[in-house]
């Protein structure tokens, strides 16, 4: 079958439990290329969760400039620098690492991100989006869409999960949720086995499927949505209930956030990025949007409250006081607490001292763990902290 066409295959069958227009609510062996080879023989295999430094530089010729130097004068200055050093200096490859930790480096770089293939040194995005090979992204035909603009039958794009794995997508719509904010549009085309998909057969794909999240964690799937979609979008699903932003939100906003992923941060980026969308549309900010704007405001509050001396926030996150000298540790929880601040804090909170506290202490653990193997999850939503600051601080 040529690749410019849609596969066909039968349809499976879907369940159309219900016909009520109101929302729905949910229940609360390639061979490795030059860098990897040499990293192998210097140092050993490393394990598929730990992000390698890069024996062949992927930044820019000249290396960026030490704390020390008497330019960096600026906090913004600092990211700049650490930003820059970090691209410059750790790198992925097919061979060793899975999807789990190259998706987590485009979350940090978008499509700057670099990845070792058998093919050589290639931007991971457009690696992935030609069809390449990654272990742990094996997106599969999802369902037969319905035609809207009188095309020939499409179909859905899934990835399912692979938790607890640190290789595959850890939680629903995780890789779409990444995808969407590197800027790509709907009509991006996606090769899966060498047949045509675009993004908007992902997202819709994902819209379909909201009734098999048995874990009722949406935190991944607001992200494309307030991306994709406006907040006032409604769809119906496989079930054939009628699923909409605000429902979503709304069951978002009222789940424990201490018994959420990476101490609820993940919850409350989901949250502020539909926020943010809803602002920047003027469209009402009352109920259920009022509700979640608390919850936000809430969170920005106790990530002030708990931080500690050292400008590293809370080894519990946002919800009690707590130190650790553990390094990758206070990376992990101090990094998750700024990239949620960087995405939700209105501008003058971001630009406080206390919050500057925070950037500068993180960016001095940074520096304190280069040229050590950091695991990847941490390190690379540390940077993606980082990289929402210096947008919202240009």
């Amino acid at each position: 079958m040529p690749r410019d066409s849609h596969p066909q295959h039968a349809s499976p069958q879907l369940s159309h439990a219900s016909s009520d227009h109101s929302d729905w609510r949910p229940s609360t062996d390639r061979p490795l290329s030059r860098r990897v080879a040499l990293g192998a023989v210097a140092g050993g295999l490393l394990s598929l969760s730990g992000c390698p430094l890069a024996i062949t530089p992927v930044g820019p010729e000249s290396e960026p400039p030490q704390q020390s130097d008497p330019e960096l004068t600026t906090v913004k200055a600092l990211v700049d620098q650490v930003l820059e050093k970090e691209y410059a200096t750790r790198g992925l490859s097919t061979a060793q690492n899975g999807a789990w930790q190259i998706f987590h480096g485009i979350l940090a770089y978008g499509d700057r991100f670099m990845v070792d293939t058998s093919a050589g040194t290639q931007p991971a995005l457009e690696y992935l989006r030609a069809g390449g090979f990654c272990n742990g992204f094996d997106p599969v035909i999802g369902d037969p869409l319905e035609n809207t603009n009188g095309d020939s039958t499409r179909y859905g794009l899934r990835v399912d999960l692979e938790p607890e794995t640190k290789i595959g997508q850890g939680h629903r719509d995780q890789w779409l949720a990444v995808i969407s904010q590197t800027g790509l549009p709907l009509s991006t085309p996606w090769i899966v086995n060498e047949y045509d998909f675009t993004l908007e057969d992902w997202m819709r794909q994902a819209e379909q499927d909201i009734p098999r999240n048995l874990e009722n964690e949406f935190s991944w799937t607001m992200i494309p949505l307030s991306i994709y979609r406006p907040t006032d979008y409604r769809w119906k699903a496989r079930d054939g209930k009628t699923y909409s932003v605000e429902s979503l939100l709304d069951h978002e906003s009222s789940v424990s956030l201490q018994q959420s992923a990476c101490g609820g941060t993940h919850r409350l980026i989901g949250i502020a990025s539909t926020l943010n969308k809803r602002r920047a549309e003027g469209q009402p900010m009352t109920g259920v949007w009022e509700s979640a704007q608390r919850r936000v405001d809430q969170g920005v509050q106790l990530a002030k409250a708990n931080q500690n001396p050292d400008g590293s926030y809370s080894s519990a996150y946002m919800h009690r006081t707590g130190w650790c000298r553990d390094l990758g540790e206070m990376l992990g929880t101090t990094g998750h607490v700024l990239e949620f601040l960087a995405i939700a804090a209105d501008d003058e909170t971001l630009q406080s001292p206390w919050v500057t506290r925070g950037v500068e202490r993180l960016c001095s653990v940074l520096q304190d763990c280069q040229g050590v193997d950091m695991e990847c999850g941490v390190l690379y939503h540390a940077l993606h902290g980082l990289v929402e600051y210096q947008r919202r601080m240009a």
